[in-house]
């Protein structure tokens, strides 16, 4: 397998762009485009915001509409006919979709007879950032407690780790050496926030039974490109994309099938200032 570079993965996802130009009639979901671009679903959505600046929905929505303005503007095609084609079930939501994209209704569009063109090249952000330094660890697997909580992350990180530091206190689970864990499944930018995935999780030692909402899972092992986060945790998106549009296509790495997770270095982020806070981001390479 040749090492993955800027132009292996901007290949890549020209490949993508223009199988969606050639499937916009059909469901393009991130599993498929994934396919085409032969890169794992765990990881295709970051790489693909990172490097287009904008998320594969959107993307995908854009081009129908854009599709759409060209079709309403050179044919005579129905906006019943428009709206299917763009993916929309009704012309009522397309109407909206259409004029929130244009300024404008799709009938007003016509009358102004203003053709849009789509491009299909990759335009690639990962030159206007900054390209962090990691540090390369081996990572023997590890067996922690979790608890999981389903919704928006600013909601449901914070009663996760209510939850299973509670349960932690009341077994005097805490010590200096345990390691606390943020696993983000999901990228808000593309899963519904009401079905975000995130898991708190902590080292442990000896044997705990787990209870209630606490549980055991393992995080995988092998080797980790580690990278430091300074700052507020609403920062760590641009570091997400730091990681995905400038490290990791200049540095030959592939990613593993495996979620990156994040380990907060402070002892209580609660009573830390946002500028003092330290996160690890640890992301899974071969």
């Amino acid at each position: 397998m040749r090492p993955a570079t800027v132009d292996s993965y901007q290949d890549r996802l020209e490949r993508v762009l223009h199988y969606i130009r050639e499937h916009l009639d059909e469901p393009l979901t991130v599993e498929r485009l994934s396919a085409v671009a032969c890169l794992s679903p765990f990881h295709f959505h970051r790489i693909f915001s990172a490097f287009l600046g904008e998320t594969v929905s959107t993307h995908v929505r854009r081009i129908r509409l854009e599709q759409a303005a060209l079709l309403i503007a050179e044919t005579g095609t129905s906006m019943t006919e428009a709206a299917l084609s763009s993916g929309y079930e009704t012309p009522a939501a397309f109407t909206r979709a259409f004029r929130v994209q244009f300024g404008v209704s799709p009938t007003e569009y016509r009358k102004q007879q203003r053709v849009t063109s789509a491009s299909c090249t990759v335009k690639t952000y990962a030159k206007e950032i900054a390209i962090m330094t990691p540090e390369m660890r081996e990572l023997q697997e590890l067996h922690v407690l979790y608890v999981r909580k389903t919704g928006p992350y600013a909601e449901v990180a914070g009663k996760a780790w209510e939850t299973l530091m509670r349960f932690a206190y009341q077994h005097r689970l805490l010590s200096p050496e345990t390691a606390c864990i943020g696993i983000g499944y999901d990228d808000p930018s593309v899963t519904p926030e009401e079905q975000l995935r995130y898991d708190a999780c902590i080292t442990f030692n000896g044997v705990v039974q787990p209870e209630g909402e606490v549980g055991l899972q393992t995080v995988a092992g092998g080797r980790y490109a580690v990278f430091l986060h300074k700052g507020a945790y609403t920062g760590l998106s641009e570091t997400y994309r730091s990681i995905f549009a400038g490290w990791l296509p200049n540095n030959g790495y592939t990613l593993r099938e495996a979620p990156c997770f994040e380990k907060y270095l402070n002892r209580d982020p609660r009573r830390t200032k946002p500028e003092n806070l330290r996160t690890e981001i640890w992301v899974p390479v071969d």
